[in-house]
Formats: C-alpha cells, structure tokens, sequence
C-alpha cells in the first residue's frame, strides 16, 4: 500500500466524516488506515498530501483540520 492509493477525495470524506461526527471520533488518518488497510503512518502522509494540494487546512494539529473551499468542491464534484 502506498499513499497514492489513497485518493484526496478519500481524505476529504474522512476529514468531513471527523469534523461532522460527536468527539472523540477516529481521527481522519485512523479512518483512512482502517478503510485501506493500510499503516496509519502512510494514511497520515495522504492527509499532508491533501493539505499541499490546498484541501485540508489546520490550527494545531493535521489530524484536527477542516476542508478548505476546494476541499468542499471536490467533495461536491
């Protein structure tokens, strides 16, 4: 398994999936490790993939962020 495996729209429903569920929830990179059956190691690289490519967006820390406006759109498409 490889982080390209992973989709950025894949990332994007496991950050809403996060963001809309009662805490504390599987973080997003949890979600995405389980989904793929992949080390969490490799998920939480999609998740730094899909903050370069402008979807996701953080205060603190990655595995709390929020979609972006683009991220949204991708999700919507």
């Amino acid at each position: 398994m490889k982080t390209s495996d992973i989709s950025d729209k894949a990332v994007c429903e496991a950050v809403a999936q996060y963001q809309a569920s009662r805490k504390p929830a599987p973080f997003p990179y949890e979600t995405l490790a389980k989904q793929f059956n992949c080390p969490e190691k490799v998920a939480y690289r999609a998740l730094e993939r899909a903050e370069r490519h402008g979807l996701i967006e953080y205060g603190v820390s990655l595995r709390t962020g929020w979609l972006t406006e683009k991220g949204e759109a991708l999700l919507s498409s």
